[in-house]
């Protein structure tokens, strides 16, 4: 039974694929910020609450906590009757009851002896099982092992998840573009950056150094700008200084908004192919009454002595924020200067 449910899987997949390869779509129902939890019993306790915990992890967007994914836990035993779901996470222990047999036919023999050598430990299946879909396999040879890697590799699981997201839904968002806006931009102001059909051309200020692209109800946009820069590098160490450029750009460019400075954080990352300090915050209005989330990436042109600042701004009353941050997160992604 456990095997023909297996099979019953796989052969759904390669049907969508083969749809998927003759122009039909078929994209998996449910957010991007949802996840299935597959586990051998499928409840809370034990060794499961970990991954819980690991991918429950709260975003603190200052005016409300949000989970960064939300979970529906199910047996392994159950998986033969689980519609498509677009993220799918299982956690268990390789050759070890329902979900240890699942592991191995997701990942193969092979893979199963260096989990056993202590070599590898987590595997991500794209588009796989089935087009559209992503399985991170999450495993170990013991059951303490297994908590040891799934505390250890938190933001890892949780960055290959958003990472594939971002992909999926520009997928989505870049099915139909603005052309005539791409080039614009990019012979105007020397930068190139995909233009979805769903955002519009809401400021232009060649005085202020900066382009801004909003889509609305509810509000998100993504400001390009750039400012020369005379060092040869940048890195957090650059905090105060980019702060206050910031400061200014959001002050003129959002009509005075300004940041809570205690709330402002700073790390090394990246957008897209280039090295990144990633700032992340709390804008306001200068009385106070309202604000949101941002999220700002610095990168440094240094052949051209040029910073540029690709900024990402939500406005979004009793929305969640984190997943409209992701959506810009995936826009900022196809930014490239030239």
């Amino acid at each position: 039974m456990r095997k023909t449910a297996l099979i019953l899987i796989l052969i759904f997949g390669l049907i969508l694929n083969i749809s998927c390869e003759r122009g039909i779509s078929y994209p998996p129902a449910g957010s991007y910020s949802g996840i299935v939890l597959v586990t051998e019993s499928g409840m809370k306790g034990g060794v499961n609450d970990v991954m819980i915990r690991t991918l429950q992890h709260d975003m603190d967007y200052y005016s409300r906590i949000e989970p960064q994914f939300k979970l529906r836990m199910i047996r392994a035993a159950d998986i033969g009757r689980e519609p498509p779901t677009k993220n799918m996470v299982v956690f268990g222990v390789v050759r070890e009851g329902e979900a240890g047999d699942l592991i191995e036919s997701f990942i193969g023999t092979a893979a199963v002896r260096r989990v056993l050598e202590g070599k590898e430990f987590i595997f991500k299946k794209s588009n796989f099982p089935g087009a559209g879909r992503l399985t991170v396999i999450v495993t170990a040879p013991t059951t303490r092992k297994l908590k040891e890697i799934a505390r250890a590799n938190g933001s890892i699981i949780r960055d290959i998840i958003e990472a594939e997201n971002r992909k999926r839904l520009l997928a989505y968002l870049l099915k139909d573009v603005q052309s005539d806006v791409e080039e614009e931009l990019k012979a105007k102001y020397g930068f190139e950056l995909s233009v979805s059909f769903l955002y519009e051309l809401n400021q232009e200020r060649p005085d202020l150094q900066g382009v801004e692209l909003v889509r609305i109800q509810p509000h998100r946009g993504i400001t390009i700008s750039w400012r020369d820069w005379d060092k040869s590098s940048l890195s957090v160490a650059d905090s105060l200084k980019l702060y206050n450029l910031r400061a200014k750009m959001a002050w003129e460019m959002y009509n005075k908004d300004v940041m809570r400075k205690d709330l402002v954080s700073y790390k090394s990352g990246e957008l897209g192919p280039y090295d990144a300090v990633v700032m992340e915050g709390y804008w306001e209005k200068k009385d106070a009454l309202y604000g949101g989330p941002f999220r700002c990436f610095f990168i440094c042109n240094r052949d051209r002595s040029r910073l540029w600042i690709i900024d990402l701004l939500v406005y979004a009353p009793g929305f969640e924020k984190h997943r409209l941050l992701r959506e810009l997160h995936a826009v900022a992604e196809t930014f490239r200067y030239l």
